[in-house]
């Protein structure tokens, strides 16, 4: 059985897994002790990840995005078998939390030397079912926003970086309806009128490089919880030229605290997302699974640490 096996998907990134993967073969053959397949339909990378474990393969490369990461990690949770990313997706948002380059030579050559490191898992319980997450859930304005960016189609995703998610943003300014969110935090409940939007995460990126969680720490056993309201449609557009260097935290109608389990309901149900796909409408539960998956990243590097955030308990007053 190989060491590694590559899983591709061949639509990741509009085509560009697929012809990374091809120009990355040489240098894979290099190793050798490899094996490569095909995602060829949704959740196939979770089967193939999970069949790479029970077959006794010691690490899994994926080839893709942040939706092909989510599939592959929840056929590896629990395993002991690591993954690998080699970043070929259109956002590429939490392989920003780790020192995984995102040159496709260098991440198919830290797949095979690179050292394991034990990070969180989130998961979530919702209408849908139980799922893992690796990166982070938001429901409110940006999942509209999100879900505007789906809807539209690959014309609007063949556009590069994050352009997409900001012409989606400014058309949701106009129509968002802001509801009232109930939050219950390791216990502890917040009743929030007039919610912008929620974020739950594990690491701090989304939308193609917007930092809405700083200070997340993606091996503490905890989720940074971020929520907004009662902010006008156009101060929410100024809020947004914050959010990419994480400086939006300070604006005093956002709160962010820390908590191991999260419930969140609404009125009216929102729509959530999770690692960049849509996961539904509310009510969910999140909970963290401390350090219960292995990744690859380079000898001596840890992860990146976040901004500090104030301290919460169940006990505490601050909600």
């Amino acid at each position: 059985m190989p060491r590694i096996r590559f899983i591709v998907n061949p639509v990741a990134g509009h085509g560009r897994a697929k012809a990374n993967w091809e120009k990355a073969k040489p240098l894979a053959d290099s190793f050798g002790d490899y094996a490569v397949r095909f995602t060829d339909g949704p959740m196939h990378a979770a089967e193939l990840a999970r069949q790479a474990a029970e077959e006794g393969c010691e690490r899994v490369g994926v080839f893709g995005g942040d939706g092909t990461l989510n599939e592959a990690g929840n056929g590896l949770v629990g395993t002991g078998v690591a993954l690998a990313l080699i970043p070929t997706g259109s956002a590429n948002d939490w392989v920003r939390q780790f020192p995984i380059p995102t040159d496709i030579g260098q991440a198919v050559r830290l797949a095979f030397t690179g050292s394991r490191a034990s990070v969180d898992v989130g998961l979530v319980e919702s209408a849908n079912g139980r799922r893992y997450f690796f990166n982070m859930i938001g429901s409110g304005f940006d999942a509209v926003a999100a879900d505007r960016v789906n809807r539209f189609g690959p014309v609007l995703k063949l556009l590069p970086g994050t352009i997409p998610s900001l012409i989606c943003v400014v058309l949701t300014l106009f129509d968002y309806r802001f509801p009232t969110l109930t939050l219950r935090a390791d216990g502890r409940e917040v009743v929030i009128p007039r919610a912008v939007f929620s974020a739950f995460g594990l690491c701090g990126y989304i939308g193609g490089g917007m930092w809405l969680l700083p200070g997340a720490v993606p091996d503490d056993g905890l989720f940074d919880v971020l929520w907004a309201h009662g902010i006008s449609r156009m101060r929410i557009l100024h809020l947004l030229t914050k959010i990419y260097k994480g400086k939006h935290i300070e604006h005093p109608k956002i709160e962010v605290i820390r908590a191991r389990r999260v419930e969140v309901s609404s009125e009216p149900p929102l729509i959530w997302h999770m690692d960049g796909e849509i996961g539904g409408r509310l009510p969910i539960t999140v909970e963290t699974l401390p350090r219960a998956l292995d990744i690859i990243v380079p000898p001596n590097r840890p992860c990146q640490t976040g901004a500090s955030v104030r301290p919460w308990s169940p006990g505490s007053s601050t909600l």
